[in-house]
């Protein structure tokens, strides 16, 4: 599963003027699976869907199928689910 980050000091929305408007997103961190995770843009439509701090995976409607029959993420709208930990048991 892919485990996406919002720390703490990168998690304030941020703003870009575009030609089309105001564009916002919030910075994350993919969990790639090298040494060092990558940092995302997670696009937003409003400041107040922005994440609180924690893990996350990718939500399953998030994922589409392209023009040539491909799977691929809409970079549009990446939407986020908490993850869920896994509890270990003590014996």
């Amino acid at each position: 599963m892919l485990k996406i980050s919002i720390i703490d000091g990168h998690h304030q929305v941020q703003q870009r003027q575009t030609k089309n408007g105001v564009r916002y997103f919030q910075e994350a961190y993919a969990h790639l699976g090298g040494a060092f995770p990558q940092q995302i843009e997670v696009p937003l439509r409003d400041p107040v869907d922005a994440k609180p701090i924690g893990d996350y995976t990718l939500d399953l409607s998030t994922f589409q199928v392209g023009r040539f029959k491909n799977l691929e993420l809409n970079p549009f709208e990446l939407k986020l689910l908490p993850a869920q930990k896994s509890v270990q048991k003590v014996s």
